[in-house]
């Protein structure tokens, strides 16, 4: 069982690396894993050992059937930074549109009446109330490491995609379950999908919640918009961990303005970059991020032949802060 999705020299172009959908997908997608038999029940136990599903949840979960990720909720809604703006789109999601995609689960996971009522007039009001809660319970304590660590996904993505091309893109995300085969993207996964991107390109989003598969996203309301294809995080288990004492390397930042330095690690650069960025040698630049490593607040990947150093979600937190 395979899905593939195939690419014109017009969809490589058009490829896009998001962040993130937003706080209100992540919820939707933390409801649909809590509610999926079929993942690891050791997939972020530290994260299920800290949440629990309500009964003010319930309008939610009945859109969110157990075994599959259910009303595609977030596509209905798009990328939303924030949960407000979230919900007044879940609200604002026409009717039509919104049975569209509960007919599509609906025929292969059934939904219960109360799935239904949502649809209708007042029903939708009590949806986004259940979603809100969700997102309090499950997400919201969370939030900023969860923003931090999707945002570290998109800088080292971005990276290969301005400094290699789309092909060593997708070449990158190559593992048990992908395969860049071009000009076709292979995935293995449950039944068989033929994509025709059509010119439309594809957006590649990072997710700590889509659980150990890859979620492909199209809307069936509008052909013309670029589907999404949501991956998991490479570093979410590193999410829920208590904080490692930093005692002595925590130390080492009192009385040193590093403020700067971690700024220029933002949004992801090398050793080279970093000293260019904050006007410092190389070698006060690799010893900077050795400190700022040390006290966990940056982490290094090697890219290609050089390393990435990216913020971790203690440092995205501490940065916020300041």
């Amino acid at each position: 069982m395979v899905w593939r999705i195939h690419f014109s020299e017009d969809d490589l172009a058009r490829i896009q690396v998001s962040p993130t959908m937003g706080p209100l997908a992540e919820t939707v997608l933390a409801v649909a894993l809590l509610r999926w038999p079929q993942q690891p029940r050791t997939m972020l136990s530290e994260w299920r050992g800290q949440v629990l599903l309500t009964q003010q949840i319930r309008p939610l979960t009945a859109l969110l059937p157990p075994g599959c990720h259910g009303v595609d909720l977030p596509t209905l809604t798009g990328e939303k930074a924030t949960i407000e703006q979230g919900l007044r789109a879940l609200l604002d999601v026409p009717r039509e549109h919104l049975l569209v995609e509960m007919e599509y689960t609906d025929r292969r996971h059934r939904l219960p009446g109360l799935a239904w009522a949502v649809a209708e007039a007042g029903g939708r009001a009590k949806l986004a109330e259940a979603a809100q809660a969700a997102y309090y319970e499950l997400v919201q304590p969370f939030w900023p490491r969860i923003h931090a660590c999707l945002h570290a996904e998109q800088a080292t993505r971005r990276r290969t995609l301005a400094g290699q091309g789309p092909g060593a893109l997708l070449a990158s995300l190559q593992g048990p379950r992908i395969r860049w085969r071009p000009p076709v993207l292979e995935i293995m996964m449950p039944g068989n999908v033929e994509m025709e991107l059509g010119g439309r390109g594809i957006a590649l989003v990072p997710s700590v919640f889509v659980g150990k598969d890859p979620s492909l996203h199209e809307n069936p309301n509008d052909v013309d918009e670029m589907p999404r294809l949501v991956l998991p995080a490479a570093d979410s288990a590193r999410l829920w961990a208590a904080p490692r004492s930093r005692g002595s390397a925590l130390a080492a930042l009192v009385g040193r303005n590093r403020a700067a330095v971690l700024q220029s690690i933002a949004d992801g650069c090398t050793t080279t970059e970093l000293a260019r960025r904050v006007g410092i040698s190389l070698a006060a630049a690799s010893q900077h991020a050795s400190v700022l490593r040390g006290a966990g607040l940056i982490v290094t990947r090697r890219q290609g032949g050089a390393v990435l150093h990216v913020l971790t979600p203690l440092g995205a937190e501490l940065l916020q802060a300041g």
